[in-house]
Parts: C-alpha cells; structure tokens; sequence
C-alpha cells in the first residue's frame, strides 16, 4: 500500500512539472504576439470611422459653406491625443489643390503608417449643386 502511495505521487510531480513547462511555454510565445497588426485594424477602423461621423453630421457640408476649416478643426481635436487626422476637401473642379485643409493640432506629417478615407459629398447652394471629394488621412503620434 505504500509502494502505490509512492507512484500516484510520482505521477503528480510529472503531471505538475509538465503542466508548468506548458505554461511557460505558452507564456513564452504569448510574449512574442506583436500588436502591430492589430494597430493597423485599429486604425483603419478609426479612421473610416471618424470619416463617416464628419460626413453625417455635415460637417464637411458645412466647412465648405463657411469656406473655413475651424469646424473640421474642433472635430478632429476632440479624438484622442496618440491618434493624428488630416482632412483635405477637394471640388470636383479641382482635385490637385485642396479647397479647405485641416491637420489636427498638434501633428506632424510624420508616420510610418497612414490610412486613407474618402467620401463624397454634395454641397447644395440657392443657384447650383457642387460635388466635393473629402480625404481623411489618419496615423498613430
């Protein structure tokens, strides 16, 4: 009966010494998951994102109305510090040179990575209806 005692605590000892090996093992790898591409679904999604909040409240309409970027401005400020926003809005007239440009405060035109979104917009005026182009570009400080 002791001999049985003897080999049940064998068998833990094996069973806790290859359990401890597994989680260190596991905690090995886990530690070598780069976050980067999540980053870059992150980012994608935010940019389209605060794209399509600038289009639906009609705040791209409306800077283009004001002719004055200090709407897009107060938007794009308001989103957290690590992320960076540049709106440019283009006539359909002209699509070389940006009608209104707003780059969030305190970013520079320094990334590694940069996401694009577009939308079109339709600014409709007493006299005519005029096509704009809006391009958010986004990228992490």
């Amino acid at each position: 009966m002791h001999s049985s005692g003897f080999i049940i605590s064998t068998d833990a000892f094996i069973g806790l010494s290859m359990l401890a090996f597994i989680v260190l093992i596991s905690f090995f790898y886990l530690s070598t998951v780069s976050l980067t591409s999540w980053n870059t679904v992150d980012l994608i999604n935010l940019t389209r994102d605060e794209a399509s909040v600038l289009e639906k409240q009609f705040v791209f309409e409306n800077a283009v109305k004001q002719s004055s970027a200090d709407l897009i401005l107060s938007k794009i400020n308001a989103t957290p510090d690590s992320h960076c926003f540049e709106v440019s809005i283009f006539a359909e007239t002209n699509l070389n040179v940006p009608t209104i440009y707003a780059l969030k405060t305190g970013c520079t035109k320094n990334y590694d990575q940069l996401v694009v979104a577009n939308r079109t917009f339709i600014v409709n005026t007493d006299t005519n209806v005029e096509f704009y182009i809006a391009k958010l570009g986004g990228w992490y400080k």
